[in-house]
């Protein structure tokens, strides 16, 4: 019996000076996330998800996110915190406009990822000009969620201008979000065939959304809220991640061409056709409800060369943005516009305008 209490009282030692250590840990780690670096911080901090705290909820019928309406909290990347606040449509714009003379698409340069709402491309384009603009940019939208983008919301907004903003990761996004298959079904279908499946009622999708997240159980509501946790995970992937690189390195034939590296900048890859086939949908939609589509391509080299082979064939508008690439248009360690980034790209749509 002495025995047994002597080892009952050793392990209630030893499991209190673990749940001590990983309480202090959690403490330091919410205080202090940025001591295991900014990859860290990024994974713990970040909103862009679908977890309780994130800005997003998904649609299983188009499989894709939408941001929650009329929601706030602060943002957190890569060093950079800004404050994330959303219009009834669940776009970034204050106030939104409907309708409006210009409709902004893009990724989250659009959207304006680092920055306040008063450095966005959209607000400064409507100071400037003092035209109605509405902002659909999202963060990680691409070609795939942009043709979806106007197709419901043109007749929603009435632009007389829908401006694509197009960004040098736009191509390898889309093999994130589709397989082969669907884009290639994508490219068969001929521009005035191309539907979509109706989009499941928002407020159903987010009363979903909220009880999802409200009956959690206990680990999964541990799991996805203490930065330990986060820290386990964090540290499995790079030991995954060290573990691979020999095995990759290995298999490496620099003789061998490699997609994945040349889809970005290689015309005939999936991706750019799928781009392509979406950017004449665009035009369609654009020509059919009298308003003209404009591009502005955040990006140069190969891509930007391919991108006005794509106007010319298409007869679509685009803009010379050589401006975006001289000054500090884009944030440090990060690459989304400054705030003086969002000016000039305001400034040379005006002016095309």
């Amino acid at each position: 019996m002495r025995r047994w209490t002597r080892f009952v009282g050793a392990l209630v030692l030893a499991v209190g000076s673990i749940l001590v250590v990983l309480g202090a840990l959690e403490a330091t780690l919410r205080r202090w996330p940025l001591l295991l670096g900014h990859e860290f911080a990024n994974g713990a901090l970040s909103r862009y998800s679908t977890k309780a705290d994130g800005i997003y909820y998904f649609d299983r019928r188009l499989r894709m996110n939408f941001m929650i309406p009329n929601y706030r909290t602060t943002m957190y990347y890569n060093g950079y915190v800004w404050e994330h606040r959303t219009d009834a449509l669940g776009f970034r714009n204050d106030p939104l406009h409907v309708p409006a003379d210009v409709v902004l698409l893009g990724d989250s340069v659009v959207y304006g990822h680092g920055v306040n709402f008063e450095h966005t491309v959209g607000h400064l384009l409507e100071r400037r000009t003092g035209l109605r603009v509405a902002n659909l940019g999202r963060q990680g939208d691409c070609a795939f969620q942009e043709a979806y983008l106007l197709t419901a919301n043109l007749p929603v907004f009435r632009p007389r201008v829908v401006v694509h903003v197009f960004t040098r990761n736009d191509i390898e996004d889309l093999y994130v979000y589709l397989a082969n298959a669907a884009m290639e079904e994508f490219i068969a279908q001929p521009v005035e065939g191309i539907t979509y499946p109706p989009r499941t009622d928002a407020a159903q999708l987010r009363a979903e959304h909220e009880k999802r997240i409200r009956n959690r159980r206990l680990l999964r509501k541990i799991d996805d809220e203490l930065y330990v946790m986060k820290m386990f995970r964090w540290i499995g992937f790079r030991v995954r991640e060290w573990r691979a690189m020999p095995r990759a390195e290995a298999a490496y034939d620099p003789r061998i061409r490699h997609d994945v590296a040349d889809v970005s900048t290689n015309p005939a890859a999936l991706g750019w056709r799928y781009t392509e086939h979406a950017l004449a949908y665009m035009k369609y939609l654009t020509d059919r409800a009298g308003a003209r589509l404009v591009m502005a391509p955040f990006t140069e080299g190969r891509q930007l060369e391919i991108l006005r082979d794509i106007a010319a064939r298409h007869r679509i508008e685009i803009i010379d943005t050589a401006p975006l690439f001289k000054g500090p248009t884009a944030l440090p360690n990060d690459g989304h516009f400054t705030p003086y980034g969002a000016q000039v790209m305001a400034d040379l749509i005006a002016a095309h305008l």
